[in-house]
């Protein structure tokens, strides 16, 4: 009779044992996942980072290129050609490497200023213009996604 009575005992503890080592590895599985989404998270965040710093590295070369464009002569010489689409093609490979990694350049001229995106470098009164418009651009300015990497400097219309 003895056995009898702990034989039910002996199955309650083995229930119990089973519920606590199952409920001990179905904490452990939801420890790993949420580990697993945090360092998913940080993963991506150091990726951001490193597009941010190799940005901030690039957009004075890049601006440089921009500049040497502008004052390319609009005549120029045959043997000046394959030399001026050689620099035209760099400069267009610095733009797609922006474009690869997420970086964008912020749109200006003809937008409403806003200090969010926009650097002010002065104010020109323009008679078809209204005020806060912005009606030229300085330095070209970039973000990746809503993050600002670096402001437009723009004039303004008064």
């Amino acid at each position: 009779m003895a056995d009898e009575q702990q034989t039910p005992n002996l199955e309650n503890d083995l229930q119990t044992k089973c519920d606590e080592y199952l409920g001990g590895w179905k904490r452990a599985l939801a420890d790993y996942e949420n580990l697993q989404k945090s360092n998913a998270a940080l993963r991506e965040d150091d990726r951001r980072r490193i597009r941010m710093n190799v940005a901030h590295e690039l957009l004075p070369v890049i601006d440089n290129f921009e500049q040497a464009m502008k004052f390319a002569p609009a005549e120029m010489p045959e043997s000046m050609k394959n030399w001026f689409a050689g620099v035209s093609h760099i400069a267009r490979q610095f733009a797609d490497v922006l474009s690869s990694l997420g970086i964008t350049p912020i749109d200006t001229v003809g937008h409403a200023f806003d200090p969010n995106q926009h650097d002010s470098g002065g104010s020109k009164h323009v008679d078809d213009k209204p005020a806060n418009v912005v009606i030229e651009e300085i330095v070209k300015g970039y973000k990746i996604g809503d993050v600002v990497l670096r402001p437009a400097k723009v004039i303004v219309s008064e």
